[in-house]
């Protein structure tokens, strides 16, 4: 057995590695005098753990001792980890969706069995303070907690020796996790030091979640072992059409990068080529970057093509085909399992507000409205694909907050508020799909998100003036919601903070008090969201959930019963808030994602 001592904050610390059998022993007295609760972690040769991804260490530990099992080797000292994992009461986990999906592909454990009794300090440190590192929070990392609340010095030496150890062996940060020697010092140090903070974070964070918050970490652990559920079934890929459209895709941009040569382009993402052909052409560049480099965006690219030259529609066309194939859709055939499965990563507490983000599958940035990428994925043989969404969801939510008579009676009666907002700004005589009517919509949107006159007039075309009438027009038909986001903005300026109606406690920027509305809504739609799934989870739904996208979930629904089960989720998903019913819209379509965009598949 190999042993390390280190220093936590002025405290001794003992990590023991267990190298082979004869050492199982000390390690069971250990786990025997622990059985409440001991901090789990597991060291893998990557990321991507439905691929070429193999297991190579299962760590337990408490705030001042660590052991290490070196599971790669198999036999009893594996089946001794299986027979740990299972016995304890409670297991601490940082990023707990991550460490149970390796922990049942590889040592066979389902996670039914251990989403039970984890708790999980990401969590934690999310409902302390929801700010990344990028908006001047703590950040969730386990390195990021470590130097804020433990040892800065632990931080920076033990969490740097991945990138040491790269160095020594001359390979990436990437590649090291599966070229270094499972007995390496350093490596056994790292393995064994991360659930001796992981115990004393978990110590650490309990205490300061907030009281109004404390109700959120069972629900928060609920949300995260869904959306574990939803990464481990995955989404089927269509692989001849996925790597069809790679191909297509991939001479779209040749093509189109031969007729940008032809004007002298070599490289279409050069912005000072396309720029000097541009200005050689005649087309006046006004854009520049806070550098003072000419700036040739979508925009001009756009208006110039739309106009017809060839030049534009060509650079145009090579950066959308070579953005779409090495974005997307290359990614999704890099990355799926030996069945064919892309397995999204769901972080469900990712922003600020707890917004989810999704990577692998980035169903969040996919091209709007666009069926040819979504077309990629299929529902299972013999299912249809179905989408169920929130009607308004957002707008709804702000009725409820804010109390507004007139908005939530417009909900009730099933009216159009968009039309609302723009015939209370442009008079009776307006009708849908005129600017004036875009007008109200981008209006009534841009108040929750706290946009004002400017940013209609940029998105509508209108004058400044007009698009301040559009706004003053909504606060005045929708007084409540400017009284409430008043007292919002009051209490960012006192507290620093604004507390959700859920109890989370939402920091605000005081040069930013204008966001909280747009805070508070978008992080209590979230929840809108994430009770649906929850409802949804117990009434036996999680197997056909593929992805859950703001507020839309998506799922494979066999197609005798299509038709009938999504109508039951969209029940399910539904909710009363207050004198506001979020309602909400199904869709049926044919095997393919992509066929609810318009694909005839």
């Amino acid at each position: 057995m190999h042993q390390h001592h280190h220093t936590v904050a002025g405290h001794r610390v003992t990590i023991n590695v267990v190298t082979h059998e004869d050492d199982l022993p000390a390690f069971r007295d250990f786990i025997r005098r622990h059985l409440q609760a001991l901090a789990v972690d597991t060291e893998t040769t990557g990321l991507d753990i439905y691929s070429t991804h193999r297991l190579r260490t299962v760590q337990f530990g408490t705030p001042s001792e660590s052991w290490v099992l070196l599971v790669e080797r198999g036999g009893q000292i594996a089946d001794d980890a299986r027979r740990a994992l299972r016995g304890v009461r409670q297991l601490v986990i940082h990023n707990a969706s991550y460490d149970l999906q390796v922990i049942q592909r590889h040592l066979g454990i389902p996670m039914e069995d251990l989403w039970p009794k984890t708790r999980d300090t990401k969590i934690l440190s999310h409902l302390v303070d929801p700010r990344g590192q990028d908006e001047g929070g703590i950040g969730h990392g386990l390195e990021a907690l470590t130097r804020h609340h433990i040892d800065p010095v632990v931080a920076d030496e033990v969490k740097g020796l991945m990138a040491r150890l790269a160095k020594r062996y001359k390979t990436t940060k990437a590649r090291i996790w599966a070229k270094v020697d499972i007995e390496d010092p350093e490596y056994t140090l790292y393995a064994g030091m991360d659930t001796i903070l992981t115990a004393r974070l978990a110590q650490i964070l309990s205490r300061l979640v907030p009281h109004s918050a404390r109700s959120l970490i069972a629900y928060e652990h609920q949300v995260a072992e869904i959306c574990s559920y939803m990464e481990r079934t995955g989404f089927l890929l269509d692989v001849d059409y996925t790597m069809d459209l790679s191909a297509r895709l991939a001479g779209e941009e040749m093509a189109n990068t031969e007729i940008a040569q032809r004007y002298g382009c070599e490289n279409v993402n050069s912005t000072e080529q396309v720029a000097d052909i541009l200005e050689l052409r005649g087309v006046e560049i006004p854009g520049r970057t806070p550098t003072g480099r000419r700036q040739v965006d979508k925009t001009l690219l756009a208006t110039l093509a739309a106009q017809g030259d060839e030049f534009a529609i060509a650079v145009q066309g090579a950066k959308k085909a070579r953005k779409w194939r090495t974005t997307w859709v290359d990614g999704f055939l890099a990355g799926m399992d030996a069945n064919g499965r892309c397995h999204a990563a769901i972080n469900s507490l990712r922003a600020r507000t707890a917004r989810m983000s999704i990577t692998g599958i980035p169903a969040q940035t996919l091209p709007a409205g666009d069926f040819l990428i979504r077309r990629c994925f299929v529902a299972e043989d013999g299912h249809r694909i179905a989408s169920v969404d929130y009607k308004g969801q957002e707008l709804r939510v702000l009725a409820a907050l804010s109390g507004d008579r007139t908005m939530i009676r417009a909900f009730a009666e099933d009216a159009n508020l968009h039309l609302m907002t723009a015939r209370a700004a442009f008079g009776p005589e307006v009708e849908k799909d005129t600017k004036e009517y875009k007008a109200g919509k981008i209006t009534n949107f841009g108040r929750v998100f706290g946009g004002g006159a400017k940013t209609v007039s940029e998105q509508t075309g209108l004058p400044l003036d007009v698009a301040k009438t559009v706004v003053e027009a909504f606060d005045k038909r929708y007084p409540a919601v400017t009284v409430h986001a008043r007292k919002l903005q009051h209490a960012a300026r006192r507290h620093g903070y604004i507390t959700t109606p859920t109890g989370r406690r939402l920091p605000v920027d005081q040069a930013r008090a204008y966001a909280a509305l747009n805070y508070e809504v978008q992080s209590t739609s979230r929840d809108v969201t994430c009770r649906g799934l929850i409802r949804l989870h117990r009434a036996g739904y999680t197997p056909y959930l593929r992805l859950p996208i703001h507020d839309e979930v998506v799922a494979s629904l066999p197609e005798r019963h299509a038709e009938r089960s999504a109508r039951d989720i969209a029940r399910l998903m539904a909710e009363q808030m207050g004198p506001v019913y979020i309602d909400t819209d199904h869709e049926i379509g044919l095997r393919s994602w992509g066929s609810l965009y318009g694909a005839d598949y």
